[in-house]
């Protein structure tokens, strides 16, 4: 009766004020653009359409920015809209602004007020304008004990914003990206995502009084050099900001349970037990068996089998077509795919990757095998004969993702450059080579390309035929140590190296003792040791990546959603509108 009688009244409500939002001044549109630069000042670039009604906006326009104290507003401009005029007019700004002059004083003009602190400008008339204001924002991004960053209100106004976008660049070949930055979003419903080189932060909707568009973002230290140091910790800056928000539930506390929550709980067990403890084992081995055959026949059903069989015979990939070459287009990423997407059962794995790149190492002689004692037995392990020093700006393809692997081995192998059981693991769990594993790991993801299909997928899939018929092909009198290199690459990267690597001894033994890779492998003798380094070097990335996602909404910053809470101990925005 009580939800009844509110529902009645807020429907009372909408009756007698249908348009009470229409009589107010409102932002249709605003769009913020802030181009952060090395020392930390950021050149902002507001464009505003607002459509004024004189009930509540009298001579001028107004936005605050409080908690500002580090921070100043300079080189202040506005153009807009000038009674009698046309097109967008530069304002004249002044150095003192009188909040108390005239509309028809202020017309055209622009200026600071309360100290500093607010962005003022006269609107000239009623109706719908725009507006373009610039102005430099001195300390936005301020250096902290461990990274640098900002936790900044863009967007906080006393009307209703329709629709409203803030997008970060920067100047002095800064380059943000996920490796170097992280980025939080509050008091608002919406998103903050990288674009290209860009942080944009858009509303999924409107913002309303009781929103605002805080945007807080972490810097690596030496991305920017900003010339004022805050005297707060950077965690406690941020922990500031978390409180309150959905961030903080990453950290690991759940929500409290209801009575109704552990009722379900405590019979989900209950049913869990007897059902272990009851249940026919034979009936479970039928119930598996009935889904087993229930995906197999909705597998045929589906059609799945013929779609792939006709895609496969159109790129022309048939028994028998073999290809003896390796591609210069060829990359692992991208062939990966195409096998992903004309494989009949599954697809492949990263590792398979990985492997690949390792023998590449080593046939250019920067990674190879050795033996050595390691509590008290000898292990099989790599060793770093040529470390990672820069990234190769002229390296792409494969040889860049080489690179880069290169790069992660020779920071996890110390300064013996010998990597050790579980040293590479260990070295993914420090939260400082997050960064490193996350630019890996998105360096081996991929997108499905039509016309890379079209053009290489037959010859693809007719390299592992070859690789696979080896030995029936007797390719003796082609053996090229490079050429044969390759195909020992391409043999990790289909699954088929052990097979490949034996048939190539009876072909041509004296290969073996030619090619870095093989005599790198005997060295393992008959352990498959590439599946070993391969397998420890994908778990170890993948359960990092787990586990920054794990703590992501606290602490990771690539989650691509804002939170309608916290923000706390913002600099910025506090309140604007028409006045």
């Amino acid at each position: 009766m009580r939800i009844k009688t509110i529902l009645i009244a807020l429907l009372s409500l909408l009756v007698v004020f249908p348009s009470v939002e229409c009589l107010a001044s409102t932002v249709k549109k605003l769009d913020i653009n802030a181009v952060l630069h090395k020392d930390g000042t950021a050149s902002i670039e507001e464009r505003w359409l607002i459509n004024l009604d004189d009930s509540d906006a009298k001579t001028e326009w107004y936005v605050r920015h409080n908690n500002t104290a580090s921070m100043r507003i300079e080189n202040l401009s506005v153009e807009g809209y000038v009674p009698g005029h046309s097109g967008l007019v530069p304002f004249e700004t002044l150095e003192e602004w009188d909040i108390d002059a005239s509309r028809k004083e202020k017309t055209g003009k622009c200026g600071l007020a309360n100290n500093g602190k607010e962005v003022c400008w006269g609107f000239g008339d009623w109706g719908e304008h725009e507006y373009v204001v610039r102005y430099r924002l001195t300390n936005l991004v301020k250096s902290y004990d461990t990274n640098d960053g900002f936790n900044h209100c863009f967007i906080d106004m006393d009307c209703t914003v329709k629709q409203a976008q803030i997008v970060i660049t920067t100047a002095d070949s800064i380059r943000l990206s996920e490796a170097n930055t992280r980025r939080w979003a509050f008091g608002y419903d919406g998103s903050i995502e990288f674009v290209g080189d860009s942080i944009v932060a858009a509303p999924n909707g409107s913002l309303d009084k009781d929103s605002r568009m805080i945007v807080m973002l972490e810097f690596d230290k030496d991305v920017f050099t900003p010339t004022f140091t805050a005297s707060e910790s950077w965690d406690h800056r941020k922990q500031r900001a978390f409180e309150g928000s959905d961030f903080q539930k990453g950290d690991g506390e759940d929500d409290d349970m209801g009575f109704w929550d552990w009722v379900i709980l405590i019979f989900v067990v209950l049913v869990g037990l007897l059902g272990y403890f009851f249940l026919n084992l034979v009936v479970t081995l039928l119930l598996a068996l009935l889904w087993l055959l229930l995906c197999g026949l909705w597998w045929v059903v589906s059609l799945a089998p013929l779609r792939k069989w006709l895609k496969r015979k159109k790129l022309g990939i048939a028994e028998g077509n073999y290809f003896r070459d390796v591609d210069k287009e060829w990359t692992f990423v991208k062939n990966k795919k195409v096998i992903d997407e004309l494989s009949y059962f599954y697809g492949m794995s990263d590792q398979n990757i990985i492997g690949a790149l390792l023998l590449k190492l080593m046939a250019k002689g920067d990674v190879t095998i050795v033996r050595e004692v390691y509590k008290e037995k000898e292990r099989e392990m790599l060793k770093i004969v040529h470390p990672w020093k820069e990234t190769d700006k002229d390296a792409h393809g494969d040889d860049r993702l080489a690179h880069y692997a290169l790069k992660l081995l020779t920071l996890a192998s110390g300064d013996d450059l010998v990597l050790q059981p579980n040293e590479f693991d260990a070295w993914c769990k420090k939260k400082s080579n997050k960064s490193d594993i996350q630019n890996f790991m998105k360096m081996l993801e991929g997108k499905s390309d039509e016309e890379y299909m079209a053009r290489h997928a037959a010859h693809l899939f007719g390299l592992k035929a070859f690789l696979e018929d080896f030995t029936l092909l007797n390719e003796r009198k082609t053996m090229e140590v490079a050429l044969w290199d390759k195909y020992l690459v391409y043999a990790e990267f289909f699954g088929l190296a052990e097979q490949v690597r034996k048939d190539m001894e009876k072909i041509c033994p004296e290969y073996l003792k030619l090619s870095n890779i093989t005599k790198s492998l005997e060295v393992a003798k008959d352990t498959d040791v590439i599946y070993m380094f391969s397998d420890s070097i994908h778990t170890a990335t993948t359960s990092a990546i787990e586990r920054f996602a794990d703590r992501s909404i606290s602490s990771s910053g690539f989650s691509s959603h804002s939170s309608f809470g916290g923000g706390g101990g913002f600099s910025g925005g506090g309140g604007g509108g028409g006045r």
